[in-house]
């Protein structure tokens, strides 16, 4: 008994360490961070107990936490990986990578995250996670979104991604309430359930279990985790798969405009905010970011013309939706908003495909469609 509270103290003692280490913002290689590329919307990064609105240019730090209300933001590492939070997300970035530092460790607590990373050299790491799950990367394009309450959506636009429900199974031997047959069928279940994502799949998660893991990260460091607790829990066989996905026209869009700028601009910005920054390194961020989502945006709307729809039925089918746009001029288009940056909307219309600017639409309403499928008599 005195060796299991041993243990426990020693674990608790770590954990507040760790969380001490990330909190503090410290770090030994200075050039570890990210920086922000473009945003908008109201963004707030919390950096070592202190909040401040974000602006293009500021340099996020390992233990530094960015929280999106009706708004996004762009974020480039130093070693390159390029990382979208989407509106209404809070994320804590455990560790980034630098020159001389290979992890990059993002914690989702809710939201939604886009990721594009860079080819990873032997030793280096990306990690994507959630209380119950973490994602492990190795050159590749994805999605991950968590809503409070529900289990982790994972998606693969490029590339693979390994995941894994997160937990410390040995860490059960210190709850006395356990048997050693649940014990045993939930050490083998944890270690064994992984599964490997591929392009256009997306992760099935058993609710029960992921309920379950949420469960034992909340109370096994507390010695709380009894049999009762486990009672309703029965399906251990079987925790993560994967199904098929299509990645829709609007997704493959968004990805295309996850864009990055040169490196070695965003490794500059970061040795500059060591030194309290440079007005015209940012103003250098704003300007390959313009230059880059220009680009992406005009192939968007070339790729969108070279498909040749012409009528709402064809462009209902394609991109699974129809929208009415009405403009600010009194026009009216009907088609689908392919994609959108900022104050840019892709429109692919039964008029054409246009790159429309925020001023230059009233409103945006979806439309019921419906095809006859009998002649009327």
């Amino acid at each position: 008994m005195k060796t299991k509270i041993t243990l426990l103290t020693i674990f608790l003692l770590i954990l507040q360490c760790n969380w001490f280490r990330f909190g503090s913002n410290q770090t030994k290689d200075q050039t570890a961070g990210a920086v922000v590329t473009f945003l908008q919307g109201n963004i707030t990064i919390t950096s070592q107990g202190k909040e401040s609105k974000a602006k293009i240019g500021d340099v996020v730090r390992p233990g530094d936490r960015v929280l999106t209300k009706l708004g996004r933001v762009d974020l480039q590492t130093f070693r390159g990986e390029v990382i979208r939070i989407k509106d209404n997300s809070d994320v804590l970035f455990r560790d980034l990578s630098g020159e001389n530092h290979p992890n990059t460790d993002i914690h989702l607590w809710a939201g939604n995250l886009l990721v594009k990373s860079v080819k990873l050299k032997s030793g280096q790491n990306l990690s994507v996670s959630s209380p119950t799950m973490v994602a492990g990367v190795r050159g590749t394009v994805f999605s991950f979104e968590l809503e409070k309450g529900s289990v982790p959506k994972v998606k693969v636009y490029e590339g693979a991604v390994a995941v894994a429900f997160k937990t410390s199974p040995k860490l059960l031997e210190i709850n006395e309430g356990l048997s050693v047959e649940n014990y045993n069928r939930l050490v083998k279940t944890l270690e064994e359930n992984e599964v490997v994502l591929e392009p256009e799949e997306r992760l099935e998660v058993n609710p029960n279990l992921n309920e379950l893991v949420y469960l034992i990260n909340a109370k096994v460091a507390a010695n709380a985790l009894t049999n009762d607790q486990l009672a309703g829990f029965r399906d251990f066989d079987s925790g993560l798969s994967k199904s098929e996905s299509v990645i829709s026209p609007q997704e493959k869009a968004e990805a295309d405009t996850l864009v990055s700028i040169a490196p070695e601009t965003v490794q500059k910005q970061i040795e500059f905010q060591n030194s309290n920054g440079s007005t015209s390194a940012v103003a250098t961020i704003e300007k390959e970011h313009e230059e880059k989502r220009s680009e992406a945006l005009n192939q968007i709307a070339s790729d969108a013309e070279k498909i040749g729809l012409d009528n709402e039925e064809e462009i209902h089918n394609h991109y699974s939706v129809l929208e009415t746009i009405h403009k600010s001029n009194g026009d009216v288009l009907s088609g689908a908003v392919v994609a959108q940056l900022g104050d840019v909307f892709i429109v692919h219309s039964t008029k054409g495909v246009f790159q429309l600017s925020v001023d230059d639409i009233e409103y945006v309403e979806y439309k019921n469609f419906k095809v006859n499928t009998k002649a009327k008599k």
